[in-house]
């Protein structure tokens, strides 16, 4: 595989973004949101949209060590497991929890934005910070499509990802609620019974959806057959 400058630069500097939004979020926003809204147990990491947050920083970071990797030591084992490890966290979790964040953050603020997003946190949540958590993380998603050619792994891998990653969220969710009496989406506690039931799969089904889609975009995109950069090969990175 080669690496292209115009891709690996691209990778730095989406690193370098979200690094920057977690530590904004984390020294400015949470400070002034605690004191209006003190944080309970399991603070900020109770919620989806922190949790995507770590899954973008996490993935761009390896992007960058797999350019790396790539560069230096093209066509080798490790580089085509750091590739293959790459496209399996994108397809698995980073582009469906990405979306799905997105999508529904959304839909619930156009809805009613108290549900989601009270109008008294813009006073401690800049504008900025909201579309960086909310709002820009899916079209930079699409512009790593375009940029990098994935090969999406089996669905059945796939998938397997994408589900493990939803329920390792849910059993915390669950934890919260029945444990410490901690609903963090407080309409889960008002479900009853089946309906609650019904909601989880519901959102399954939908994360499940959002992984096929994934995949149609990405082969829009990039053309789904090899982990190519679409740019002018570097065969080593200073």
């Amino acid at each position: 595989m080669s690496v292209s400058v115009m891709t690996f630069l691209a990778h730095v500097a989406l690193c370098y973004h979200y690094a920057y939004v977690l530590y904004f979020h984390v020294t400015e926003a949470v400070p002034n949101l605690s004191a209006v809204r003190p944080y309970t147990y399991g603070g900020m990491y109770k919620y989806l949209t922190v949790w995507c947050l770590i899954l973008q920083l996490v993935y761009f970071s390896w992007c960058v060590i797999s350019d790396l990797i790539a560069a230096s030591a093209e066509g080798s084992s490790i580089a085509k497991a750091a590739t293959r490890f790459r496209d399996w966290l994108l397809a698995a979790a980073v582009f469906p929890i990405g979306t799905l964040v997105v999508t529904t953050f959304w839909l619930i603020y156009a809805i009613d934005r108290e549900l989601i997003f009270p109008e008294k946190m813009d006073r401690f949540f800049p504008a900025w910070l909201n579309h960086a958590l909310h709002t820009f993380v899916l079209p930079l998603l699409l512009l790593e499509m375009f940029l990098d050619k994935h090969k999406y792994p089996s669905r059945t891998s796939g998938m397997l990802g994408t589900i493990s990653f939803g329920l390792a969220y849910l059993i915390w969710l669950m934890y919260l609620g029945f444990a410490q009496n901690i609903w963090v989406y407080p309409f889960l506690e008002v479900l009853e019974g089946p309906y609650f039931v019904l909601f989880f799969a519901v959102t399954t089904t939908f994360v499940l959806l959002l992984y096929y889609i994934g995949e149609k975009v990405n082969n829009l995109l990039g053309g789904g057959k090899g982990s190519e950069s679409r740019h002018s090969p570097m065969q080593k990175i200073d």
